[in-house]
Parts: structure tokens; sequence; C-alpha cells
């Protein structure tokens, strides 16, 4: 159920604006997960989502490669 769920957060957070826990919790129900507000946290951690500002909103998106998630920058 972890795998599916988490591929699922992907393709919701690749689709709409997710701005809070809160929103990703409602997206994940609605397409059929039971999800708490520790599953959600948890799972952020673990995919290493990130938040970034966009048209002067916040919302999560996935890392683009190794060094986003090891939170090393190449120069």
């Amino acid at each position: 159920m972890k795998p599916k769920r988490q591929e699922k957060i992907l393709e919701i957070i690749a689709t709409k604006n997710i701005e809070t826990q809160e929103d990703l919790i409602s997206a994940l129900r609605s397409e059929g997960f039971n999800a708490t507000q520790a599953t959600a946290s948890r799972d952020i951690r673990q995919l290493k989502l990130v938040k970034v500002l966009d048209n002067g909103v916040y919302k999560y998106v996935a890392p683009k490669n190794d060094s986003e998630q090891t939170g090393t920058y190449n120069q």
C-alpha cells in the first residue's frame, strides 16, 4: 500500500498545487487512500519533497535529481 500511495502522491503533486499537508491528505482521500497527518508527514519526508515558491504560492514538488535530494549542489 505504501508504494502505491507514494506513487499517487508524486502524481498528485505533479498535476495539482498542493500547498499543505491537509491539501495532500484531502487529495489522497479523494483517490481512495486512507491518509492521516502522520502518514502524509512521513511520506513527504521519505519522498524528500520540498516546498517551492510558484507564482506567489508555496507548493510541494519532488526533487529533480540526486544533488537536490542530498542537499549538495554542483556549481
